[in-house]
């Protein structure tokens, strides 16, 4: 038998289902991952060792850059999955109609901010200095809702929106930014909490998340990114003075 996964421009070292190394062969113009096993069917788990590009296309994980106040260049690694380019991120079943948990450890440079879907539940320092961040895991979801941003990056403190039938259990609300943009945070803040609390009692449905980041990008392709906890924006769409 073979399992199928979407896979693109990912160099991928070494596929193992059920604990045994198997064979592999990737199809870049189909971009898939076809992986042969001998694996019966049923429950299963696959581990994939992988090295991917932090690419200059706005698509999958991508860079994007910023100039400091004092003229150097800052990166930031941030996401655009939607529709199917979670592919160059990861190996996954990169379908719509497809959905699954994704429980997220980043591991960092200790002066960066790590942001994810969930909310930061544990961080661990390795031996080589950097920090695994790791993260809720998600609500069942789409691949194409997966987002992961890291970099020299700051947060407002948090604004706490009621959550609908919860009331000791509200929604962290925060806008990221890059630093020294923390003036243009107001008035986003302020339509966000409104916003997030307007549309749980129209659909009479809770937020389904611990909190809500809105990250301020200076790169990014669309306006923005309705990302699970993770909203990505357009810098000129989320500051405003």
């Amino acid at each position: 038998p073979q399992i199928v996964l979407n896979a693109a421009e990912i160099d991928v070292h070494e596929v193992r289902v059920g604990g045994d190394s198997v064979p592999f062969t990737l199809a870049d113009s189909d971009e898939r991952l076809l992986i042969d096993s001998a694996h019966p069917g049923g429950t299963t788990t696959i581990d994939i060792t992988f090295a991917g590009t932090l690419n200059g296309n706005l698509r999958g994980w991508y860079r994007s850059a910023d100039t400091d106040p004092d003229g150097a260049t800052q990166v930031i690694a941030t996401s655009q999955m939607q529709a199917t380019d979670c592919r160059r991120a990861f190996p996954c079943f990169d379908e719509p109609d497809f959905k699954a948990v994704f429980d997220i450890t980043l591991v960092v440079e200790p002066h960066l901010l790590a942001v994810s879907n969930g909310p930061e539940v544990e961080r661990a320092e390795q031996a080589n200095g950097k920090i695994a961040v790791r993260f809720a895991p998600t609500m069942p979801m789409s691949t194409y809702l997966v987002a992961v941003v890291v970099g020299p990056l700051e947060a407002t403190e948090a604004v706490l929106v009621p959550r609908l039938g919860e009331p000791d259990n509200p929604i962290a609300l925060r806008i990221v930014h890059v630093p020294g943009k923390a003036h243009l945070t107001a008035f986003g803040l302020d339509v966000g909490a409104f916003a997030l609390d307007w549309h749980q009692r129209y659909y009479g449905i809770a937020y389904p998340t611990e909190k809500c980041d809105m990250l301020a990008l200076p790169d990014f392709a669309a306006g923005a990114m309705e990302n699970l906890g993770c909203i990505t924006y357009r810098e000129s769409l989320l500051l405003a003075d």
